[in-house]
């Protein structure tokens, strides 16, 4: 028994130090780790106050990624189609597709906007959910073979002060 006691407790340290290097190893330097669209297809780099939602499509049933800042009170729900699913529209067609469906919102404003040399649409509009007034961006971007609708919601009043991170966030999708 004297023996197996030191062998239990550095078998426990390894597994320990093990899983703490798998998941220190996922970030950076910065305080940045990669999130994995839920088809494996995408990726972004977020910073360490978001988290996946507890359950894959928890906020939306056709998503492919739902990320969640509790901290700044932030939603994240991204969606995508094949641009070959579409018949190779372009970016400002399937932008004017989405701001056509939205019927009855309270667009705020629609513009084209470029962060890190990647062009994306950004539409402003209020809505109420569950008798709260909720804030959102709809983005809509592009990589090489998917356009992306991206849903941000924001409970708390500061949105301003979240569109630089969103930005960066949106600007460095990559397609795996």
């Amino acid at each position: 028994m004297g023996k197996k006691l030191p062998l239990i407790i550095l078998s426990s340290t390894i597994i320990t130090v093990s899983a703490a290097l798998i998941v220190l190893k996922r970030r950076n330097s910065k305080g940045e780790f990669f999130i994995k669209s839920y088809d494996g297809k995408f990726a972004f780099i977020f910073d360490n106050e978001w988290k996946l939602s507890k359950e894959k499509n928890e906020l939306n049933e056709n998503s492919n990624l739902e990320a969640i800042n509790n901290k700044k009170g932030v939603c994240f729900i991204m969606f995508s189609k094949s641009k070959e699913e579409l018949n190779n529209i372009s970016l400002e067609e399937y932008n004017t597709n989405i701001l056509n469906g939205m019927n009855g919102e309270n667009i705020i404003s629609s513009n084209k906007i470029e962060v890190n040399n990647k062009e994306m649409y950004i539409t402003e509009f209020d809505s109420y959910y569950e008798n709260t007034l909720v804030h959102y961006l709809l983005y809509t971007l592009e990589t090489k073979n998917y356009y992306h609708q991206v849903m941000v919601a924001l409970i708390k009043n500061d949105y301003k002060r979240q569109y630089k991170q969103i930005n960066n966030i949106l600007s460095r999708i990559r397609e795996l």
